[in-house]
């Protein structure tokens, strides 16, 4: 079907969606909010021509995958109403999933699934967060993990490994890495709750744009980085035997064209167009994430202190002003580390000779000897980032 995305949202009824922040709403406004999220996500399945179904409980995939839990982190996690929540979830998950698989790749994904939900509450505990903090490189040395969640863990994953890798290494890669991604997300998640620095503070988190949110990091190492890869091979490979070849669902084969090909078809053109598209706004969205962030905090610990401020809580304000110090200086040095990087790791390849980009360096200009100049080249950004990592001027 044709979609109008924005006439939709244009819609009046949707104007108590135009708020900031869910705190300042009352109990009308967030009911308003709750009964127009029905439309859009029907709006949103209709456009996409979904149909609803049902899926057959797998019996043998229960058996086997309960009988696996239990003799694992039975002790581990002695609340059995959790430990039935997780299997049903990761049982369910599998039979909607992957209708087509065969039980050695079901049991595969949902072992994994399974200790992969365990991962998220166990790093929310101290201890647990410390056992986590050190798994993937416990699992890529073959070192033995603590009993429990991370031994079902490594379990787990060693099962996808095996599934796969002993026909199909490199999709057994992307599931390995994949789980591993999502268990060190989770742990970089928890720290970075535990331990915000001051720009995500309440009093100034509604000021910044959304390109500083490092709340999101977890969540991009998460989504675009990990899981979501573990569970896209088990697609394409059902079973130990069968699968579909990987240039037709890792490369672009049947692809239409964003260019006016011969047969109008997916070419090469394409392929380097979206990933110059991609890299150009990734890079732009760092520069200006570390640029940005460093220019706000100066203006921030430059703003005049009030009167209260400076007749009443002379003592909290010296801490603040040493803290803020501090923020400002680290937030130059990262502006500084990510410039210092950025142009490195280009010149580095432009300046390689297994490369052979002689016609580039001549193009840019090649530099004889040494420089501490990484910021030659980036434009706008790189005035900005230059004033960013001066020494700072403060007292």
């Amino acid at each position: 079907m044709t979609t109008d995305l924005l006439a939709f949202f244009s819609k009046d009824n949707f104007s108590c969606l135009d708020f900031d922040d869910v705190a300042l709403l009352d109990n009308a406004q967030r009911q308003a909010v709750v009964e127009n999220m029905d439309p859009i996500l029907a709006y949103l399945l209709a456009a996409i021509d979904y149909k609803h179904i049902s899926r057959p409980r797998d019996i043998a995939l229960r058996t086997e995958l309960w009988d696996w839990t239990y003799s694992r982190l039975s002790k581990t996690i002695p609340d059995h109403a959790v430990l039935d929540f997780v299997l049903e979830t990761s049982a369910n998950l599998v039979e909607y999933y992957y209708p087509s698989a065969g039980h050695q790749a079901r049991m595969c994904m949902a072992s994994a699934t399974v200790a992969g939900l365990l991962v998220d509450d166990f790093v929310s505990k101290p201890h647990g967060c410390e056992q986590l903090e050190a798994f993937s490189q416990r699992y890529l040395r073959g070192l033995t993990q603590p009993e429990g969640v991370c031994a079902a863990m490594a379990e787990g994953i060693k099962a996808n490994d095996e599934f796969y890798g002993s026909t199909y290494p490199r999709a057994g890669t992307i599931a390995v890495m994949g789980w591993l991604n999502a268990v060190d997300a989770s742990v970089e998640e928890a720290r970075l709750a535990q331990e915000l620095p001051c720009q995500f503070v309440s009093d100034c988190s509604r000021d910044r744009p959304t390109e500083w949110s490092v709340e999101k990091l977890a969540g991009h190492i998460r989504n675009d980085s990990a899981a979501p890869h573990a569970y896209l091979v088990h697609i394409f490979k059902p079973t130990h035997d069968g699968e579909v070849p990987s240039e037709f669902w890792m490369r672009q084969v049947g692809r239409a064209s964003l260019f006016d090909t011969k047969d109008g078809l997916w070419t090469f053109r394409d392929t380097i167009y979206e990933a110059c598209d991609q890299l150009i706004n990734c890079t732009i969205a760092l520069d200006r994430l570390f640029v940005t962030f460093a220019e706000s905090l100066e203006e921030k610990f430059k703003a005049t202190p009030t009167q209260a401020e400076v007749v009443g809580h002379m003592e909290e304000t010296d801490k603040r002003s040493k803290s803020g110090q501090k923020n400002l200086e680290n937030a130059r040095l990262a502006a500084k580390y990510w410039g210092e990087f950025r142009q490195g790791i280009i010149a580095w390849h432009i300046n390689t000779p297994r490369y052979q980009l002689d016609s580039l360096r001549a193009t840019f200009g090649e530099t004889n000897g040494h420089t501490d100049d990484y910021t030659t080249g980036l434009g706008e950004i790189a005035s900005a980032v230059d004033a960013a990592v001066q020494e700072p001027t403060f007292i």
